[in-house]
């Protein structure tokens, strides 16, 4: 049994949690009957991380990817694993969507047995480290998924922020263009005032001109 802890941020919604990715033997019932295989869970990701992972991490092997018809079960033909067997073997692999993550089962078909940790436990130990890896991948390419939707939403809102702080400067601009010409209409209204008060001294002088004028008219009845 491997195991190995992985920190994880997930943002959806935002948790950040460690998990541990571990490893466990399992005899369970595939295609080729009830057997020995591999299992670990996969928090948060989904099917299509995993069978992304799957194809990156086992391309090395050359392999002929296939699936069993009405099954969610595919397996890796002719995959040359080095460490696992000298000649090709089939690598079988269950992805099943178990809560909230992915339950991961990799069986590895020697050609007429499958590869067991009693029998053969250094080849049992590389064939662990495969679906670890597979298991961290697939969590990868989760994160980095997250990520790039996260960054999406930082983006937005800095486009609203710029939006928000134009905004504000407008408003500020107008302010300004108020307060320039509320202060042309109060010089204005001062020179209008001071014209007022010549005017009507002026009113009063012409006013008592005309009075006088009027009294000696009446003078010359």
């Amino acid at each position: 049994m491997k195991k190995i802890t992985l920190l994880l941020l997930i943002l959806l919604p935002i948790l950040v949690f460690s998990q541990s990715l571990e490893t466990k033997e399992v005899k369970i019932k595939m295609s080729k009957g009830t057997q020995t295989g591999i299992e670990i869970f996969i928090p948060s990701v989904s099917e299509d991380d995993v069978e992304d992972a799957i194809k990156e991490i086992t391309k090395k092997y050359k392999g002929d990817e296939e699936r069993v018809r009405r099954s969610n079960e595919t397996y890796i033909e002719n995959a040359i694993i080095k460490e696992i067997n000298s000649k090709p073997i089939t690598m079988h692999q269950l992805i099943e969507e178990v809560g909230k993550g992915i339950r991961y089962t990799a069986f590895f078909n020697l050609g007429g047995s499958f590869l067991e940790s009693n029998a053969n436990p250094k080849q049992f130990a590389a064939a662990e480290e495969i679906v670890t890896k597979i298991a961290i991948y697939a969590s990868k390419i989760r994160i980095n998924d997250v990520l790039e939707e996260e960054k999406d939403q930082l983006e937005d809102l800095l486009d609203d922020q710029k939006g928000l702080e134009d905004d504000k400067d407008d408003a500020y601009k107008v302010i300004e263009k108020a307060k320039d010409e509320i202060a042309d209409k109060e010089k204005e209204i001062l020179e209008l005032k001071q014209k007022l008060d010549t005017n009507r001294v002026k009113v009063v002088k012409q006013q008592k001109k005309l009075d006088e004028i009027k009294k000696r008219k009446k003078l010359l009845k």
